[in-house]
């Protein structure tokens, strides 16, 4: 039990760090950020496999860490409450996909490639979209006074956080289809030879 422990831990640390290099890889290749904050970047890929392969609770605690680190390293803060919403929780809330973790052992045979692709997409939708809504909710209490006059704060904070997640999460669905079988055969096996 020890093991498994630490093993999540060093798990966790890794899909904390390779987040932190996704995002800083992606923004200088891509140095677009939006005025209140919001950028293209891979960085939920690794919340979105650890999720995948050791469901929504390790995911979850993964994202909260990533949601700090992103703090650190991309403040954007006007708010004690404001920042909780758009790093901790809203990254905390990617780790959902965990909920569309295959379980194997359970179903007593191994998944298809096609099925184990296709709940990594879907669960990588899920934690995107509700990475979002935590956006969205943030820009309609924090930053509603930025919307123009002729258009609802909804509507404005959809709007603005959809430019920046919508082509996350489609890029986010893409990868993490590809790389999601590799990452559990790796971390699957590795396990039952400790």
């Amino acid at each position: 039990m020890k093991d498994m422990r630490v093993r999540f831990v060093a798990e966790i640390g890794l899909a904390v760090a390779l987040s932190v290099v996704l995002n800083a890889v992606f923004t200088m290749l891509i140095p677009f950020r939006m005025p209140f904050g919001g950028t293209f970047s891979l960085s939920m890929l690794p919340i979105v496999l650890l999720a995948l392969v050791r469901g929504p609770y390790i995911g979850i605690a993964t994202g909260v860490l990533v949601g700090f680190t992103d703090l650190i390293f991309n403040p954007f803060v006007i708010s004690l409450p404001q920042m909780l919403l758009d790093y901790p929780i809203a990254y905390g809330l990617v780790g959902l996909a965990g909920f569309f973790a295959l379980r194997p052992e359970k179903e007593g045979m191994k998944p298809s490639l096609t099925k184990m692709m296709t709940f990594a997409a879907i669960g990588a939708v899920v934690g995107a979209f509700a990475r979002l809504l935590a956006h969205v909710l943030s820009g309609v209490i924090f930053f509603a006074q930025y919307a123009p006059e002729t258009q609802n704060a909804w509507v404005y904070s959809v709007i603005y956080n959809s430019t920046f997640m919508g082509p996350n999460m489609i890029a986010l669905a893409a990868c993490a289809a590809i790389a999601f079988p590799v990452v559990r055969g790796v971390l699957v096996s590795s396990q039952q030879t400790t």
